[in-house]
């Protein structure tokens, strides 16, 4: 049995569709798994309704959401009823080292699957009072264990930052991870050849994930869908560019926001909206803007027209490595001045469905010859 450790926690869509689709594809490649529960105290703290261990800007930030405690609850129901069905979870839930103890042998290989679970800008992990990021690393597991990485991201991580994790990383009988650069760096500090596969997402394809979605159609007009992460000053610059955008060319305008919902004229911003929520959102969209890697994951593989924000200077090149790849560099904004110079946004998915065809399939082989090799030494 295969034990998989990965963000599958996180109240947070993409964290919790990337680790469904390791566990399906899995058991589309007969593979018997379960992820291991592990919730470290910090990312309930991180993810509770209201903080109060985050800073006293965010615990205040929370409570001015008090008039949409419903909607938020009714949220927080969606994520943990999808945990709960969705996946095949090891027999209890743990917390510590300690409690990781308890299935250290339960497992003939350990998976540490995709996400960001190598970065250590993760506040969850930053917030946490014990160090946990050893966990992703699979350091609580037997030595004569077989680990396998596959698109395990480091984020913003550098290679001075890797280092104090080498002699876990020489542990792994293979490792992968979903950014070019991410592997490059992987292999300066390693030495070895680190292979680039897709984000679990994009292992299974659009008619599964529509299987996943809400089957009923969310918004009765034609809309263009918002999904993002940033906080409440971007959201603002987003729904007056969206605005009019959306008003030149006679669609709503409907986003989710997670973090702080966005109030601006005409914005129908959702907050009870769980995972198989999302994905029917996406579906059902004329075109998706985000700044988001996850929704920018999704509008692909689910072929809708889409533009992807990320800053002029960002560091993070999850989003645009992956665009360029695909021919999609023309996607990407870096402000929202041009948003308004936007005429035509169809998306002809023709040639890019060829080669994520083909970055599947590789993907897939990989996995399958990683779970199958030898053990590193």
């Amino acid at each position: 049995m295969i034990g998989i450790v990965t963000f599958h926690a996180s109240h947070n869509h993409g964290s919790m569709l990337q680790a469904y689709a390791t566990q399906q594809t899995l058991s589309k490649m007969s593979y018997e798994s379960e992820i291991i529960n592990f919730r470290m105290k910090s990312q309930k703290e991180y993810y509770a309704l209201y903080q109060t261990k985050y800073g006293a800007m965010r615990f205040f930030r929370g409570l001015l959401l008090l008039p949409i405690h419903r909607a938020r609850m009714e949220r927080e129901k969606k994520f943990e009823r999808f945990l709960n069905s969705r996946y095949r979870l090891s027999p209890e839930e743990l917390h510590t080292y300690t409690d990781l103890q308890s299935v250290k042998d339960r497992y003939d290989i350990f998976l540490s699957g995709s996400d960001q679970i190598w970065s250590n800008r993760i506040p969850e992990l930053v917030g946490s009072d014990v160090d946990y990021s050893g966990v992703y690393f699979l350091d609580f597991t037997p030595d004569n264990a077989k680990r396998v990485a596959y698109a395990s991201s480091i984020g913003e991580a550098t290679a001075e930052d890797l280092k104090s994790k080498l002699q876990l990383l020489d542990r792994f009988a293979d490792i992968s991870t979903r950014e070019k650069y991410g592997a490059d760096i992987l292999e300066k500090v390693t030495g070895r050849n680190i292979k680039t596969v897709v984000d679990p997402t994009f292992l299974l394809n659009g008619d599964q994930w529509r299987q996943v979605a809400t089957k009923e159609r969310p918004i009765r007009n034609r809309y263009l869908f918002l999904y993002t992460l940033k906080g409440i000053r971007p959201g603002q610059k987003w729904a007056k560019a969206l605005t009019n955008f959306a008003k030149k060319h006679e669609l709503e305008v409907v986003c989710v926001s997670p973090f702080f919902p966005i109030v601006y004229p005409k914005v129908k911003c959702l907050v009870n909206v769980g995972p198989e929520d999302f994905l029917s959102l996406i579906d059902h969209a004329d075109l998706v803007f985000t700044d988001s890697f996850h929704g920018t994951a999704f509008s692909i593989n689910l072929n809708k027209p889409f533009y992807s924000m990320t800053a002029s200077d960002s560091k993070d090149q999850r989003k645009t490595g992956f665009l360029r790849e695909l021919g999609l560099g023309n996607r990407v904004l870096t402000n929202f001045e041009s948003i308004a110079n936007i005429d035509d946004y169809r998306l002809d998915y023709s040639g890019v469905n060829r080669i994520l065809k083909e970055k599947r399939y590789n993907s897939i082989q990989y996995l399958k010859s990683a779970l199958c090799s030898k053990k590193y030494t």
